[in-house]
């Protein structure tokens, strides 16, 4: 899960472990960083989303719970896609 394929290398794309079963709608908001998921599989949906457009794709925001546990090789390429992929609002300085 390292963001998108385009960013992980020969191992990690042949790795099991990387990857989601996502509906098309939810693997366009997971790869657009609008959302991620915890380790413990709850789904983080990210503040600059727009909550209109993902009722409109059948996923509400406040409906959305948990996915399941994660393996211990997702949970380590999640937390690549947290920290790099995932859009947090930026406090402007």
């Amino acid at each position: 899960m390292t963001s998108r394929m385009r960013d992980a290398d020969n191992q990690e794309r042949l790795d099991g472990e990387n990857g989601l079963l996502l509906t098309p709608d939810a693997d366009h908001l997971f790869d657009a960083g609008f959302i991620s998921f915890e380790d413990s599989g709850r789904v983080i949906v990210s503040p600059v989303a727009h909550v209109p457009s993902m009722q409109k794709m059948g996923l509400d925001p406040a409906a959305l719970g948990s996915v399941g546990t994660f393996s211990t090789g997702q949970r380590r390429y999640l937390a690549f896609h947290r920290e790099n992929v995932f859009l947090e609002a930026r406090l402007k300085r």
